[in-house]
């Protein structure tokens, strides 16, 4: 028991080097801010390589919201054999706020998937977040479509990753039923988060 301990915190350790190192080289050798996959192509091996929970978990909850989500629209190989359960598993980990606010937003406007519902009723997001993510909703929700300028960085590369990409995730994620594609419009997407509270997810 103590062996898994200390090799669980010496991988740990090892993501949490590896992830501050790319940040932090970000800011000065990335052409796109915060970060593109032509900067990020010499780390793509090690990340892989790494554990993916842990990886994730740690750039949710430690990087700012503007830098996981390119991050992670970096990474699609690491969103390919993602399952629902798997991110499920994941906001279950979270110790604050921020990370289940990066995640929804990535997930809701990237992979344009709506984890909504799932995950407020987690327990541990019952417990602690669901009234912050509920709130954080209702103020953020207009951000949550792409617009002209995302599907141009998509179109030209600027980040070094397609749509197509993306696309492909999305469909399989929707295979698991639980999932819906995100609202079709941004009156739709208003009406449900201002529909949002502690009774109706109960």
């Amino acid at each position: 028991m103590q062996q898994r301990e200390l090799s669980n915190r010496m991988t740990k350790e090892k993501i949490k080097e590896l992830s501050d190192l790319i940040s932090t080289k970000s800011i000065e050798e990335s052409h796109f801010h915060p970060i593109d996959r032509y900067f990020l192509q010499p780390y793509i091996e090690k990340i892989l390589n790494v554990d993916r929970d842990d990886f994730l978990i740690y750039n949710f909850e430690n990087k700012s919201n503007l830098y996981s989500t390119y991050l992670m629209l970096c990474l699609p190989e690491m969103w390919s054999d993602t399952s629902i359960d798997d991110i499920l598993r994941i906001c279950m980990k979270f110790t604050n706020s921020f990370s289940f606010f990066g995640l929804i937003y990535f997930t809701y406007k990237y992979i344009e998937i709506d984890l909504i519902e799932l995950i407020l009723k987690l327990p541990n997001v019952k417990l602690s977040f669901e009234n912050d993510i509920i709130t954080w909703l209702k103020s953020q929700y207009f951000n949550f479509f792409k617009d002209e300028t995302d599907l141009l960085f998509f179109e030209e590369k600027l980040i070094g990753v397609t749509n197509e990409e993306w696309m492909y995730i999305k469909q399989k994620l929707l295979i698991d039923k639980r999932v819906l594609p995100a609202h079709g419009s941004l009156d739709e997407l208003k009406n449900y988060v201002h529909s949002l509270s502690e009774s109706s997810l109960s």
